[in-house]
């Protein structure tokens, strides 16, 4: 069982620079990613996209690459034929506007093209380095949701013990709920009609009305369905959205038993069912 949400986060250094990679994991329905990089790395978007997909089948994935202190230092060049432009430019202007005041050459290296740095390319080894260290977080965030998953698998089983405990409650409590019922009602009516009922028709009435109050069928029902439960748990395969729905089932199937029973002990235990159900399902949307 693993779960959907982990975390990962690596600094590194290379020849070129120093750099981390931070790998968020969080619920979602479907399998959604994410991926932000600086501009140098834009293009290799769709290779660690497609890398992401093979590594995860669910979940929401957020990858952010960031890249600092550089120490390859970047070669810079002066345009001298843009400076003199400029320079003999901003002359005409003073001479025009008789500026008294000097033109200083810092305010000239500020304009536009007068400075050029060429483009920094990332090295082949230096880029192999950040392939290795995302590997090295989807490891990590791997691990940390199959830890998860396996914390969640251990409380989903303890609410499942649970559950079978109160359901067997239930069984020994719908026993003599029925014949009681039985008992009480012919009394009551032997009392207002003065025993002039017909013996037969009351007893088929009897009958009528116990069917409808047994939870018989509804137990064993629920039963069945936390057998499957338990198969599902102990699968390797993608379980959550199954076991959400083997949930649901159950908590059908125990609804049923409250509205039928009729029956205040019963009713209480319903509640404590429904909560560790409840519990069961907030766990479900969580696992892949």
């Amino acid at each position: 069982m693993e779960s959907m949400t982990g975390y990962s986060y690596i600094e590194k250094s290379t020849e070129q620079f120093s750099y981390s990679v931070e790998l968020k994991s969080l619920n979602s329905r479907y399998l959604e990613i994410v991926i932000n990089l600086p501009r140098i790395l834009r293009n290799e978007e769709n290779l660690l996209n497609g890398y992401l997909k093979n590594s995860f089948s669910r979940g929401k994935l957020e990858l952010t690459v960031e890249i600092f202190s550089w120490t390859a230092k970047k070669p810079v060049s002066l345009n001298s034929d843009l400076i003199k432009n400029y320079y003999n430019e901003l002359k005409k202007i003073h001479r025009d506007l008789k500026i008294a005041e000097p033109i200083k050459f810092e305010s000239i290296l500020g304009l536009d093209g007068v400075t050029q740095k060429e483009h920094t390319v990332i090295s082949e080894k230096s880029f192999k380095d950040i392939l290795k260290t995302v590997n090295d977080a989807v490891k990590k965030t791997i691990e940390m949701r199959k830890k998860e998953g396996r914390a969640i698998k251990q409380d989903i089983i303890k609410s499942i013990g649970e559950i079978v405990k109160e359901v067997a409650k239930i069984k020994k409590l719908s026993k003599n709920s029925v014949n009681e019922k039985m008992i009480k009602l012919k009394k009551r009516i032997d009392e207002l009609s003065e025993n002039r009922i017909d013996d037969n028709r009351l007893y088929s009435e009897i009958a009528i009305l116990a069917d409808k109050l047994d939870i018989n069928e509804e137990i064993i029902r629920l039963n069945d369905h936390l057998k499957k439960f338990r198969s599902v748990v102990n699968s390797r395969e993608q379980i959550g959205k199954k076991l959400d729905f083997v949930a649901q089932e159950i908590f059908r199937e125990i609804n049923t038993i409250s509205s039928k029973s009729n029956n205040s002990e019963i009713a209480h235990i319903v509640v404590d069912v429904k909560n560790y159900i409840d519990k069961i399902r907030e766990h479900s949307r969580n696992i892949v």
